[in-house]
């Protein structure tokens, strides 16, 4: 049933007045949102979440019993419990909100910084041998490695030394994704008892994720790799475990040998913006078809796979057409900057070119607050950006974009402060259409 004139105007009424006061209160912490797993971590049992007592000494008793329940060993589980506080600093990590996001390009340059490239070089150089072995046997590029490595943890110079009991422990008693600690949580103490580690040993960062691979527990316990044979799969300090443990990882998550990460494109003046959707694949064949070439107008390699159109910061940015292997990078960090980083990484370190086209580094980055209005205001025009959260996600693009095809605007998807204002517009002519 269509909604009457009058609710509609006192709907929108009430939206923007909660526009502003947020706006006002950029301070206020905002506990409706959800996270995404960017770990994308498969599990094999599903963990009902605890209910979470009044106290963390509470909790721990009542995770105890769960623990023995899975099969961990009474004495293991009072060596890691016994005596622990939880870490009020990543509490605080957990809770925060960044009050501004980081555009792709700032990112960026900071993932392919020259300084970063001179290292990783040097690097390759430097364990050339061992590269060659582990290139042959997972079939996944050593560039590819590095790039990885460099992203995760500095080229293994800082991966937190954080507690990782004590960090999933705080965050399974009282974090904003507690049952998802719960779980990597049992992970870890599965480690410890696998492996007969003293739980003081496994480090990592505030969220949990160890060592110079920063694999959570559970992508330990399914990819890490032993590979210098010594009987201990050591992500910490073994360069052979760390760099077999990532290629292992991409293998077995469908990394192809054969096949680059994308392609940077040009899209024609009369291109259909109904087909920028990450979901959406053609043949490079088929792109070619419809005008979309290789922004340095050399032939597409591999003609009849697929791939999908990639476009970061908008129609005015760069544009790619990614393949299959980017989205397996996506599954080692759900992040599209963090893919493109690593994937761009790689490329340059294997001798490839650089992005061609240049970034609209005049658009000021969107702050947490704006994008929570784009959200909240999408959704009041029937889209569903996901949770109004102040993270520019698949969902919230895709919002953005099928939005934009409404208006008759190229639908790129893409959030900077003139598509918030275009909202706000928008919503003005709505009230005035109400009135009448």
């Amino acid at each position: 049933m269509k909604e009457s004139i009058v609710n509609k105007y006192l709907h929108y009424l009430i939206t923007l007045l909660a526009v502003a006061l947020f706006s006002l209160s950029v301070t206020a912490e905002v506990n409706f949102k959800k996270n995404e797993d960017d770990n994308n971590t498969q599990h094999t049992a599903s963990i009902k979440k605890l209910v979470i007592p009044q106290t963390f000494d509470q909790w721990k008793q009542s995770f105890k019993a769960l623990a023995l329940q899975y099969q961990i060993n009474a004495e293991v589980v009072n060596e890691a419990l016994d005596g622990l506080k939880p870490d009020s600093e990543i509490l605080k990590l957990d809770a925060s909100q960044p009050e501004f996001t980081r555009n792709i390009w700032d990112y960026l340059d900071n993932a392919i910084s020259k300084q970063r490239l001179k290292k990783g070089s040097q690097l390759l150089k430097k364990h050339k041998h061992l590269f060659d072995e582990i290139e042959q046997q997972y079939g996944v590029q050593r560039e590819t490695i590095v790039a990885i490595w460099a992203m995760e943890s500095d080229f293994g110079r800082n991966y937190g030394n954080k507690s990782v009991i004590r960090s999933l422990a705080t965050l399974a008693h009282h974090g904003k994704r507690s049952e998802f600690a719960q779980t990597e949580l049992l992970e870890a103490l599965q480690i410890i008892q696998d492996q007969k580690l003293d739980p003081e040993k496994l480090v990592g960062s505030w969220a949990g994720a160890m060592g110079q691979a920063q694999f959570m527990p559970s992508s330990y316990r399914k990819y890490a790799i032993d590979y210098n044979k010594d009987g201990k799969v050591d992500i910490w300090t073994s360069l052979p475990d760390v760099f077999a443990s990532i290629a292992n990882f991409l293998a077995e998550s469908g990394w192809r040998k054969d096949e680059d990460w994308g392609v940077e494109v040009r899209l024609p003046n009369d291109f259909d913006w109904k087909l920028n959707t990450s979901s959406y694949e053609l043949r490079f064949l088929q792109w070619k078809e419809l005008a979309v070439n290789s922004i340095n107008a050399r032939p597409f390699p591999y003609i009849q796979r697929l791939a999908s159109l990639f476009i970061p910061a908008g129609r005015f940015g760069p544009t790619f057409l990614v393949t299959h292997n980017f989205h397996v990078i996506k599954r080692y960090n759900n992040s599209s900057s963090y893919a493109l980083g690593v994937a761009q990484l790689s490329r340059l370190l294997a001798g490839g070119e650089g992005i061609q086209t240049a970034w609209p580094r005049e658009d000021k980055a969107l702050s947490y607050y704006d994008i929570e209005e784009i959200q909240l205001r999408l959704s009041l025009n029937g889209h569903d950006p996901g949770p109004n959260d102040g993270k520019m996600g698949a969902k919230t693009r895709e919002a953005i974009r099928t939005w934009q095809l409404e208006q008759g605007l190229a639908g790129d998807g893409y959030a900077n402060e003139k598509l918030l204002q275009q909202l706000r517009e928008k919503a003005k002519i709505d009230l005035n259409n109400g009135r009448n």
